[in-house]
């Protein structure tokens, strides 16, 4: 082989390199802008709308959560406050409200409210600002989240004055999947887990067998 085949298949070899990196980098960069201008609360949001069945559960502690489940027209709403025990259920046009302590049941006739109360809050939240967007690390991962101003509807400790002007929420993202809910009061904060099903157990919209009406 000679000098110029040489040079040649150098140049070659430069050029196909340049042009794989370019590629890389290209790739990368569109990943990353796709990822800055990625709503992930619309997308699940939209998500909850169109399957109509989900299931999320918010926790503080194992004394403080809630989980609100929907399929279709019926809805559990399961809270634990201080480790009192209660859940409503939202079925044929009526709530059941339902006591662990006493294991009795009340029937609101004709009230449906708490079947679109975490989508209708979802909505009111997308739709009042552009969210600011960052990272920040928690126990040791990184997670993107959505900042949005004056919103405290997922602030479970209440115990303190808050002012709404003043309070912020950050929705924390692993990938598309919500793993945690920081509402932030000034130098305070509160930071909850986030657990997302999109498949629910139909028994859970049943009033178990041992509970008796009022």
């Amino acid at each position: 082989m000679d000098k110029k085949q040489k040079i040649f298949i150098i140049s070659v070899c430069i050029i196909v390199a340049i042009i794989i990196v370019g590629l890389i980098v290209y790739v990368v960069t569109k990943n990353e802008q796709e990822n800055v201008s990625k709503n992930r609360l619309a997308n699940m949001y939209e998500k909850m709308i169109q399957n109509q069945t989900y299931s999320i559960t918010f926790q503080l502690n194992d004394n403080n959560k809630y989980t609100v489940s929907r399929k279709d027209d019926v809805a559990n709403i399961d809270t634990y406050n201080d480790g009192s025990h209660t859940t409503n259920i939202i079925k044929d046009g009526n709530t059941y409200l339902l006591m662990y302590n006493t294991k009795r049941y009340y029937i609101y006739q004709n009230n449906v409210t708490g079947l679109g109360e975490l989508s209708n809050e979802l909505n009111e939240i997308i739709q009042s600002q552009e969210p600011e967007k960052g990272k920040e690390k928690i126990d040791g991962d990184n997670y993107r989240y959505e900042e949005y101003k004056g919103v405290s509807e997922f602030l479970m400790n209440t115990d303190e004055n808050i002012s709404e002007e003043d309070t912020n929420t950050r929705f924390y993202f692993d990938g598309d999947d919500l793993k945690y809910i920081r509402t932030i009061m000034g130098d305070k904060s509160e930071l909850i887990s986030v657990d997302v099903s999109y498949d629910v157990n139909d028994s859970i919209f049943e009033i178990p067998s041992d509970f008796q009406e009022g």
